[in-house]
């Protein structure tokens, strides 16, 4: 398009005005553009300066270009005389490649145009604002050039991950009050969602905002407190004077009078009337200040852009305030001090490990802890093992153990038929001593796993007393940030730590399937290493309403198998990336089907019983007899009756029949 001076052009296409530099490939195929020719105005002393430097470049532009034709005339005669023979015997060749390559560089040409066509507008967001400003700078001009007050809206373009205000600055149309005073956008129509000028840029697209400026009452109010504030603390830190003593009021207050006392007692006293102030605690104050407004806007950044900033302010202020829930009501210690009782301590000649009492006399606990050659044979133990209860003070005092009766209830170590990752052994214990009596089951407390939130891990790590763990869900999305973290923070040790993970095979896999949260494991970080595998994990927040009243009480959701373990190269010290747990949701299934399998009909009843009186439990023991009756094999017959003559025993065969 030509030029014409004193000129200038204003394009508007289907959403609004366009800048001059706006990205052909925002703009669709067919799409009208509606040009304007306008008047050009003069703002600024830019303009001016900008026009004598175009007229000085122009001048010299033509003396340099004579002389340039003069020079290329003589070099082009002689070089014609010298290409056109080569052309003539080049010319035929080209003209047949050119035929073949230029069919093929066309099919090419269009499926590249189009490809990077599409990924060019991938990467841009495109939203409108208002010419003219809404509350608190409607008399201001929020545009450069009034030229553009007449074209409403102006079409703004943004990359992906851009702010609003780089976004606004890069399109020059706006004055500098937009990016001076503290504005904000406000979506038209309805005028409620705030969009400050750090927001990111990348939920923005199509939508239409309109230019405020916060209330300046409030600025100048918080800035005339600060001011205060300030001048009275710079005050405090120069002000040494000490208290006249000639006033005798101020000296019977403070105590005996300077006459009175010793010199060691007046130097003490006049010690504490004086105050040093700390050094360069202006200047850290500053430094402060500014990181604080970086971290405010980083933190407002990681919010739904939806929300306004009211909005993400509460936010703020409930994630980081002090909250009633932050307190634990005793009853829940309480109730986990009864759950702890059923954690004991396995051990026979080769290892030692944890587990918890699930009903009656058997115990569950890690399966691993058998995988050593010539401890176990089949199903039966070769080597005496035994639990101790009550090991929770290292005087010994209180403690008792009980033997392991041989066969082994039910075992699993490896991938279920599900392709679910499964650690666990039921043992069955043997009498206990006369005047001993097994503290109560934890499957009662069964429940599932939450998304996130705290919990509590109870064993024996080292094989020394019981000890318990407070710690944090990490959900799947966080598991790599997590490791990031535990890397950066022992980065000596980050080779061993990958010789660790990656020495084999098997571990790498499940390392990786892991981090990728196709594993059904429950994450977090735990100083339960060593000795602590098999320990329950108890979620202590759990809600159950009675009688129209919310009441928190402990579930055991998941047993804690073990971590990818290394030693750190300056403690020397055994170490964790990440520890992970198995549900009890999958060992209770397989331990159910196992059960089946093995035709163990009055292991199966037992377990009944106890499911009856927990709603999850219940509702597990419905699946197994669903899929037993669609799938109805020689046997099952025998363990229906079984378990039916439970369901009924506990009253609720109607209910399960439903």
């Amino acid at each position: 398009m030509k030029k014409v001076k004193g000129r200038e052009v204003v394009i508007v296409n289907t959403k609004g005005a366009i800048a001059e530099h706006f990205p052909c490939c925002l703009i669709k195929k067919d799409e009208p553009l509606v040009i304007f020719i306008v008047t050009k105005s003069k703002t600024t002393a830019k303009d001016e300066k900008r026009e004598l430097a175009q007229g000085k470049e122009l001048e010299q532009g033509k003396e340099l270009e004579q002389g340039k034709e003069l020079e290329q005339g003589k070099e082009l005669e002689q070089g014609k005389e010298l290409e056109q023979g080569k052309e003539l015997e080049q010319g035929k060749e080209l003209e047949q490649g050119k035929e073949l390559e230029q069919g093929k560089e066309l099919e090419q040409g269009k499926e590249l145009a189009q490809g990077k066509e599409q990924q060019q507008k991938c990467t841009f967001v495109t939203f409108c604002v208002e010419v003219t400003g809404g509350k608190n700078i409607t008399s201001k001009e929020v545009l450069k050039h009034k030229k553009h007050k007449h074209f409403s809206p102006l079409c703004i373009y943004a990359k992906y991950g851009d702010t609003v205000k780089s976004a606004l600055e890069a399109d020059g149309r706006f004055s500098d009050i937009v990016f001076a005073e503290t504005c904000t956008l406000c979506e038209e129509p309805q005028k409620q969602t705030n969009i400050t000028m750090s927001t990111v840029v990348n939920k923005l697209e199509d939508r239409r905002f309109q230019i405020f400026l916060k209330d300046p009452t409030n600025r100048e109010v918080l800035g005339t407190t600060k001011s205060k504030i300030s001048d009275k603390r710079f005050k405090s830190e120069g002000d040494t004077t000490q208290p006249s003593q000639s006033n005798p009021s101020s000296t019977s207050e403070e105590g005996p009078s300077v006459g009175n006392m010793t010199q060691e007692q007046q130097e003490i006293q006049k010690n504490k009337r004086k105050y040093i102030p700390m050094p360069d605690s202006r200047e850290i104050q500053q430094i402060l200040c500014d990181q604080f407004k970086r971290l405010q806007d980083h933190m407002k950044s990681r919010y739904p852009q939806e929300k306004s900033e009211s909005e993400v302010i509460e936010l703020m202020r409930e994630e980081f305030g002090k909250k009633p829930e932050s307190f634990t009501e005793v009853y829940r210690l309480t109730e986990l001090a009864e759950v702890t009782t059923s954690v004991c301590k396995v051990e026979h000649k080769f290892i030692e490990g944890t587990g918890f009492l699930l009903f009656d006399n058997f115990i569950l606990t890690n399966g691993h802890l058998f995988k050593d050659k010539g401890v176990l044979q089949e199903k039966t133990l070769s080597v005496p093992t035994t639990v101790t209860f009550n090991f929770d003070n290292p005087l010994g005092s209180g403690q008792w153990k009980v033997d392991v009766k041989p066969e082994v209830v039910a075992l699993q170590y490896g991938v279920d038929r599900w392709g679910r990752q499964v650690d666990y052994a039921i043992l069955e214990l043997s009498t206990p001593l006369k005047g001993k009596k097994f503290p109560p089951g934890v499957l009662q407390k069964y429940g599932p796993v939450p998304q996130t939130g705290g919990i509590y891990i109870v064993g024996h790590p080292d094989g020394g007393v019981k000890k318990m763990d407070s710690t944090t869900i990490i959900e799947v999305e966080q598991r790599n940030a997590a490791e990031n973290k535990h890397l950066g923070d022992n980065q000596s040790s980050i080779m061993l730590i990958k010789e660790s993970i990656l020495s084999d095979e098997l571990d790498k896999e499940f390392h990786e399937q892991m981090m990728q949260g196709n594993l059904n494991v429950l994450t977090y970080n735990t100083f339960c290493f060593n000795g602590a595998s098999g320990s329950p994990v108890i979620n202590p927040s759990h809600c159950q309403v009675i009688h129209g009243i919310p009441v928190y009480g402990c579930q055991v959701i998941a047993m804690h198998t073990g971590g990818f373990l290394y030693k750190c190269k300056e403690t020397h010290e055994t170490q964790s990336v990440i520890e992970y747990a198995i549900p009890l949701r999958t060992i209770l299934e397989n331990v159910l089907v196992y059960l089946v399998d093995t035709n163990n009909v009055q292991m199966l009843s037992r377990f009944t019983t106890v499911a009856m009186k927990n709603p999850h439990l219940f509702e597990l023991i419905t699946c197994l007899i669903m899929e037993m009756q669609t799938t109805l094999q020689p046997g099952y017959s025998d363990i229906l009756d079984g378990i039916w003559k439970k369901i009924s025993q506990s009253h609720k065969r109607d209910e399960m029949q439903k």
